[in-house]
């Protein structure tokens, strides 16, 4: 279960009692739960997800890392080591390209954004080689819209079409 967890404005207590909460849930249900890293969430940025990791044993994510790069406006080089302690915690991935601009780019074929999308998939794959690793199942939702989240076509606001004649509206 992937949960859009607290606010970025809560308090660190706030936000952690709702850790404890999904935490006891998922031991209950035999479900797990997940806390997308998500802009305008609790797991908002790195450095804030860094402290619920080193706090919250049990904590689990669900990886939209497109949003650490718009909250950093980086490929968060200079927080490698913060990745890579949240990328241990994965239990899902939404396959979102961002940019330090923006959570997504309007198509990921294009050679502008060729950083982009071998930066992601290296997170990517590093997520699968320790799931393989343990012999857990990898699961992936791959993201691309709706309008206006992602590009739009000036003046019409359809959605940039990269995938045939599918719309996302």
């Amino acid at each position: 279960m992937n949960c859009h967890s607290g606010r970025d404005y809560y308090t660190e207590q706030q936000n952690g009692l709702l850790i404890d909460i999904t935490t006891r849930v998922s031991r209950s249900s035999g479900i797990p739960i997940y806390h997308e890293t998500h802009r305008a969430r609790m797991m908002f940025a790195a450095h804030i997800t860094r402290r619920f990791i080193e706090t919250k044993p049990d904590l689990r994510l669900t990886l939209d890392i497109s949003h650490w790069c718009n909250v950093h406006e980086s490929f968060l080089s200079d927080q490698a080591e913060t990745v890579a302690m949240a990328l241990k915690r994965v239990g899902h991935i939404h396959a979102r390209i961002g940019h330090p601009e923006g959570p997504q780019v309007n198509d990921p074929r294009a050679p502008e954004w060729e950083h982009a999308v071998k930066a992601h998939f290296a997170w990517w794959d590093e997520v699968a080689k320790m799931k393989r690793a343990k012999g857990e199942v990898m699961t992936v939702l791959t993201e691309f819209g709706p309008a206006d989240y992602m590009p739009t076509l000036p003046y019409t606001r359809q959605p940039w079409q990269i995938n045939g004649a599918s719309t996302f509206t």
